[in-house]
């Protein structure tokens, strides 16, 4: 049985359900915050939130755990009955926020631990993916925060290589340091957070406006392989509507802070700085992927395949690049 408990705080009001009330009374060792950064279909969305759910639910984790889902008030409202009831704990917190970004930043201020995992709720994690941010949370007390391992399902070699391409941005291929940070599956310490909330309002891309001022502050990020989720893949059209977003945000950053490679160029040459990105941008994905090969179900034998569609993929970023470009927003867009 659940019983509701409204708690109005800022215009918002929250849900907790019993058992969930209970374990914060007993100081959680993380708060798990799951949001959902893509709208797909209702029926879609379900689905993915519900496998997400479920891995949650059979972690070897033995610590307590708090586990929040934060979503726009009318999506929780629509929910499924049987989602609140697969992730035992499961607090729902509606609010009136939209971008992932934007609920991150509050679930940061609602949680009760102070170390905080992200999960977006098309990702399943692992059974040992609480565990492996917790260990390498203690392996590495400098982190103020760790990514783990995305990959999407390996059905098909197209998927693979996909996943390849999207993902080793934060890969470093072992546990290591990196300058990147994956915010759909981290781990992070909530004061930090706190601190430093993720950019708002510049879309759900703009994460390295603030992994470079905390390189510029000398702070350490790193990456831990163990902490596997496998990212839901949409095809084509997913791909297309994320390139568009990743063009326009890096046109977006060299606009606002001309520190980062090649801003001075974007102010100075407009429209002429594209085909440069362009290139940066191709040999930089390929430097970081191929060393990657096996750890995403490849070999060397399906490189030519990678670099192919490293060109293909970027060349996807080119309409989100001449939007930023003329001053307009990324367009419309699944992903908040």
């Amino acid at each position: 049985h659940h019983v509701q408990l409204w708690i109005p705080l800022q215009k918002t009001h929250y849900y907790f359900n019993t058992r969930s009330h209970s374990n914060v009374s007993n100081h959680p060792l993380v708060s798990v915050l799951i949001v959902s950064d893509y709208r797909a279909g209702a029926q879609k969305s379900w689905d993915d939130m519900r496998r997400c759910l479920a891995g949650l639910a059979h972690q070897d984790f033995s610590g307590i755990v708090e586990f929040m889902l934060l979503d726009a008030r009318e999506c929780l409202e629509a929910m499924p009955q049987d989602l609140a009831t697969i992730l035992p704990g499961l607090c729902l917190i509606p609010c009136d926020l939209d971008g992932s970004y934007e609920m991150k930043n509050l679930a940061a201020h609602l949680a009760h631990a102070d170390l905080l995992m992200c999960i977006d709720a098309d990702n399943i994690p692992v059974s040992s993916w609480i565990t492996a941010g917790v260990n390498a949370m203690a392996s590495h007390p400098q982190a103020i925060a760790i990514s783990g391992r995305t990959s999407y399902p390996p059905r098909t070699i197209l998927e693979r290589v996909l996943g390849l391409l999207s993902r080793s941005y934060t890969d470093a291929g072992t546990e290591g340091p990196v300058t990147l940070l994956a915010t759909n599956n981290m781990i992070i310490r909530r004061e930090q957070l706190l601190n430093d909330p993720l950019p708002e309002g510049l879309g759900p891309f703009a994460y390295r406006l603030l992994t470079e001022k905390w390189h510029r502050q000398g702070k350490q990020l790193f990456f831990c392989p163990d902490m596997r989720v496998v990212h839901d893949f949409e095809g084509w059209p997913m791909e297309r509507d994320v390139r568009r977003g990743v063009g326009w945000t890096e046109i977006r950053l060299r606009q606002l802070d001309d520190s980062f490679r090649g801003g001075r160029v974007v102010r100075a040459l407009g429209a002429l700085s594209i085909p440069p990105l362009y290139l940066y941008r191709v040999t930089d994905r390929l430097t970081r992927a191929l060393p990657l090969l096996r750890h995403f179900g490849l070999s060397w034998w399906d490189a030519p395949l990678v670099i192919g569609l490293t060109l293909y993929v970027h060349a996807l970023e080119i309409p989100g690049m001449v939007r930023a470009l003329r001053g307009l927003d990324a367009g419309h867009s699944a992903y908040r």
